[in-house]
């Protein structure tokens, strides 16, 4: 089945207005975004697509975080591409994320949920990959240090993901490692 363009979905739509809208109105303090960029890898179980074993997938992991909406409680976005040679695995997730700071430590966890994409490579004449798109939940966490006043690095991202692309269950350990820029913090 081809990739088809989708409208965003509603929840999405909400999500990025109330994060967004109190920046721009008059007296009011930018509320505290986190901008996250790093490598991400996960070991793939590729057996119910035809292959044999678990190809270490590499790529990269991003999200947008406003970590403080209502004390320890924020929303996140994250998205992350995964690419081997035969394969390329997206996710796009969205959902909550609890935090508790101390000092420069930052500890977070979150449960996300969205959308996952897999996409095979092929050998035939008139195509040269599948892809299929379907459900992903994703539970996990991270540490944050905080380096200097906006940036941080975040040495473990992990999440574990579920998802169902092909018909089939994918379940997998993400692990990412990166930078955070906060905007916004006093």
């Amino acid at each position: 089945m081809p990739f088809r363009s989708q409208r965003p979905s509603p929840i999405l739509l909400v999500s990025l207005f109330l994060i967004f809208s109190s920046s721009f109105m008059p007296a009011q303090k930018l509320p505290e975004i986190d901008g996250y960029g790093g490598f991400s890898h996960i070991r793939f179980d590729s057996s119910s697509l035809g292959f044999s074993g678990s190809p270490g997938l590499n790529g990269w992991a991003a999200s947008i975080t406003a970590p403080h909406l209502y004390e320890e409680l924020g929303l996140t976005i994250k998205a992350s591409g995964d690419y081997g040679s035969q394969l390329k695995v997206y996710n796009f997730l969205l959902g909550p994320q609890f935090s508790f700071e101390k000092s420069r430590l930052r500890l977070f966890g979150d449960i996300l949920f969205g959308k996952a994409e897999t996409k095979v490579r092929i050998n035939q004449p008139m195509r040269s990959e599948i892809t299929s798109v379907g459900r992903a939940v994703a539970l996990g966490g991270g540490l944050e240090v905080t380096l200097a006043h906006h940036i941080s690095v975040r040495p473990i991202d992990a999440d574990y993901v579920f998802s169902k692309t092909f018909g089939s269950n994918q379940n997998y350990l993400r692990l990412s490692a990166g930078l955070v820029y906060r905007f916004g913090k006093k």
